[in-house]
């Protein structure tokens, strides 16, 4: 129940028919780690009478280690409980669809007693909330399944406010079951004009038309579906998970960045920085209550073992020789979590195949590696000019396996594959990635100059220290230019920072998320000498270290501000570090010791040309028109609930779609080739070759890229004393 943007869907369509690239509509999960940051601080210790419950351990040992450990740790006085009452409740309940206001007054006894608590080692509060709330949960199941059981009419005037913060709690009951009400006839109407539309466009002229009391019939069972599956989620939710929220909320009042991961969150955080886990390597699917294999990622175990395709469905799953288990009507997170295991580990498949042959597979369960989290590069051809595109989605790293995969070391692959292909210039894409390893970030950097500091690390009540290329020479010292986004966040931020510095590169895009702040996580059983039946308690994500710029600034709140500022769909959205009250304030430290590059054109003749042609390029004109909708949207979050209104409510954002599907077609694309190194392992079979099609497809109509290599080709053509530059976007 966290916190989720309220964008419609049909906005989103507006821009994602356009971009290549995801959406982000809340910050990124913006991390920046450091493998070297220790902590000491002395193990909590309990006696051998002690009767403290495993979330009372949790609570005070997390509390010690963010007072004496956190790089800017807070007062635990009234003034924090407050802050932690309201973004408790906000965590539990932000929509307001469950509590009552005689809950939070009765709540409210807590507000300035949270403090105590901590001192005093109970989690009264906690308890209270999370009675309540299964309380509420079931009353407001019972909500929903009576008001989707009547037909919705659309032909009177009302409204719906779907901002949380702009919301009342409900007095009674009885309110509360109107407001369900209203949010089950939004759905539903969303739901109802999506069937018509498409009954309209339909090309089957085979099919009977329903009516449209059939229709509406059809959407209130789609979102009645919906809302089943989304309780049951919810039921699922334990009590461990809900005390993780209420710990999270006193992690994010000291800073948005310090978090409290249960057992199994560690190890979804571990799979998502690595890029890897320990599986079959099947990405299944729902449809309805059965279980089919969407895809199988190449080179995993069963690509391996050969039986197993797409469309396939999954019966049953047994672990090794024990007895299988049915999986029908199963989520599929809870199908993958028993499907997932130790590496050399057996699991059997019950599997029917398409053509109805019901078969036994077993699989060893392998590392599988998530391909679309690494580096990957491509040539693009523009005027004559080969021009190197790296896309860099995170700066992963296993920091569990010396030996494992790190973007450093793919990043030099690429840049090696590129140099080898004799590119004039490189493009690195740093858009929406969102942080990673401070150790892989530096040595990136250090590719790209001779020597030098690339980063400068502070650590609690400690001088700044900068952090030096430790790469021999330069790998790269051409053209260089990387793109950036308000998705663009700590470790991106620190490339791009010293390319700017250093004169390195030309920075394109949009200023940057704002995260200059360093996180280390610590299993909790390091701080936490006592009773054993409390482990695994899990493990914090704590903030030990801010980094600053190479000329001393800091990117805290402000982030990076591109060289050549382009039109961005969230220009208007304040997304970034900054919208957190709770972030750490910006300050700066003495300039490192640098000599930036001279560069071999002026800087300002490429951004001179470079805005020029986006004010003229209509792809942008459109974007900033989505970015000022985008702003209106979140600006006013009520919709009409009569279907006349609601249709002219989101008639513009379906004009802006068919407009950016206009310029779409208008753009002259460039043209993009494979490395030669690389043309083996896409055409390995038939999904690489697809996936890959799919990439340079959503390339080519990218007005960023070619607006990127309409820079380089200007910088090579100053370069070489060319005069003139490109006024015309291609």
């Amino acid at each position: 129940m966290n916190k989720k943007a309220l964008i419609p869907l049909i906005l989103l369509l507006a821009v994602g028919v356009f971009f290549s690239f995801r959406l982000i509509a809340d910050k990124p999960d913006s991390a920046l780690f450091s493998e070297n940051s220790n902590l000491q601080i002395d193990p909590y210790v309990t006696d051998d009478n002690s009767t403290l419950t495993k979330n009372q351990v949790i609570q005070e040992t997390i509390m010690r280690v963010i007072k004496e450990g956190h790089y800017s740790p807070k007062m635990i006085n009234d003034e924090f409980s407050v802050k932690v009452f309201e973004k408790y409740l906000e965590m539990t309940d932000f929509g307001k669809l469950f509590l009552l206001s005689s809950d939070i007054s009765e709540f409210k006894a807590f507000e300035k007693s949270i403090d105590d608590e901590i001192q005093n080692g109970t989690t009264k509060l906690y308890d209270l909330v999370n009675g309540r709330m299964k309380t509420r949960m079931s009353q407001a199941e019972a909500y929903y399944q009576e008001v989707l059981k009547d037909p919705f009419t659309y032909t009177e005037p009302d409204e719906i406010e779907l901002d949380g913060k702009k919301l009342n709690w409900c007095d009674s009951e009885a309110d509360l079951k109107a407001r369900w009400k209203k949010s089950m006839k939004y759905r539903s109407l969303v739901r109802f004009t999506e069937l018509k539309e498409q009954q309209k466009t339909s090309t089957d002229k085979k099919e009977k038309a329903k009516t449209e009391k059939e229709l509406e019939q059809e959407a209130r069972e789609s979102v009645r579906k919906n809302m089943d599956s989304y309780f049951k989620r919810l039921k699922k939710i334990n009590d461990s998970d809900r005390f993780a929220t209420y710990i999270n909320s006193l992690c994010h009042v000291i800073d948005p960045h310090t978090d409290f991961f249960p057992p199994k969150d560690k190890q979804r955080f571990d799979e998502e920085m690595s890029g890897k886990f320990y599986g079959i390597g099947a990405v299944l699917q729902n449809e309805e209550g059965v279980c089919k294999i969407k895809q199988i990622v190449t080179g995993s175990p069963c690509w391996k073992e050969g039986r197993l395709k797409v469309n396939d469905v999954i019966m049953k799953v047994a672990q090794g020789a024990e007895d299988p288990v049915e999986i029908a009507g199963w989520d599929i997170e809870d199908i993958v979590s028993i499907i997932r295991g130790k590496q050399g580990s057996e699991v059997r498949l019950t599997v029917k195949h398409m053509d109805g042959n019901i078969e036994i597979i077993t699989i060893i369960r392998g590392e599988v590696q998530m391909e679309d989290t690494f580096a990957k590069s491509i040539i693009l051809k523009n005027n004559g000019l080969n021009i190197g595109y790296i896309h860099l989605p995170e700066f992963y790293a296993d920091f569990n396996d010396r030996n494992g995969r790190r973007c450093a070391t793919d990043m030099e692959k690429e840049i090696n594959k590129l140099k080898a292909e004799g590119v004039n210039a490189i493009i690195v894409d740093l858009r929406y990635n969102g942080g990673g390893s401070l150790t892989d970030v530096v040595d990136i950097g250090g590719m790209f100059i001779d020597k030098g500091p690339i980063v400068q690390v502070k650590s609690k009540d400690a001088p700044a220290q900068p952090m030096n290329d430790r790469m021999s020479g330069t790998l790269y010292d051409g053209p260089l230019a990387i793109l950036i986004n308000q998705g663009s966040a700590s470790a991106s931020e620190i490339l791009a920072a010293a390319m700017q510095d250093y004169k390195r590169a030309i920075i394109i895009g949009s200023t940057s998320f704002g995260k200059g702040t360093v996180q280390r996580v610590f299993p909790l059983e390091e701080f936490y000498q006592g009773d054993p039946s409390v482990k695994p308690a899990g493990s914090i994500k704590l903030t030990l270290q801010k980094f600053y710029r190479v000329n001393g600034g800091s990117t805290q709140l402000k982030g990076v501000t591109p060289d050549i500022q382009l039109p961005d769909i969230y220009d208007y959205m304040d997304i970034g570090e900054r919208k957190d009250s709770n972030s750490l304030a910006w300050d700066q430290v003495a300039k490192a010791d640098f000599k930036p590059i001279k560069p071999s054109v002026d800087f300002n003749m490429l951004i001179e040309a470079s805005r020029k042609r986006a004010a003229n390029t209509e792809a942008f004109k459109i974007i900033n028109q989505n970015a000022t909708r985008l702003k209106k949207q979140s600006d006013d979050n009520r919709y009409y609930l009569k279907e006349n209104q609601y249709l002219e409510q989101i008639a513009e954002a379906k004009d802006l779609s068919k407009k950016m599907e206009n310029i779409e077609k208008s753009i002259k694309p460039l043209t993009f080739t494979n490395l030669a190194a690389d043309k083996a392992t896409i055409q390995r079979d038939t999904v690489a070759i697809r996936k890959n099609e799919d990439w340079i497809k959503n390339l080519k109509k990218d007005p960023y890229i070619i607006e990127a290599s309409n820079v380089l080709q200007d910088w090579i053509k100053l370069s070489k004393g060319v005069s003139k530059v490109s006024n015309s976007m291609n």
